[in-house]
């Protein structure tokens, strides 16, 4: 199943944009800069269950500090994330 996922090469750290997968888990996650609210700035984080070749089904929403979605996103890809392209709908 893991060659079914195509990969991307996304940085959190320019703009924190990017999706994340975790085979195992049939789990992926987008990371997206929200538009501005006040003086502060947030990150939409949402998490969806993917078995392809179906479409992602949503499980969660939450929005974080900028700092807080970077520390999230590195902390992911040391325990076996990895970056994906954007998957089909």
């Amino acid at each position: 199943m893991a060659n079914t996922y195509s990969q991307a090469q996304s940085q959190p750290d320019k703009g924190v944009i990017g999706w994340l997968v975790n085979t195992t888990q049939q789990r992926v996650v987008h990371f997206k800069p929200e538009p501005g609210s006040g003086n502060t700035a947030w990150v939409s984080i949402r998490t969806y269950h993917y078995n392809q070749p179906q479409p992602p089904e949503p499980l969660s929403h939450r929005l974080f500090l900028p700092q807080t979605a970077i520390d999230s996103w590195t902390e992911m890809l040391k325990t076996g994330w990895r970056p994906f392209r954007a998957p089909a709908r």
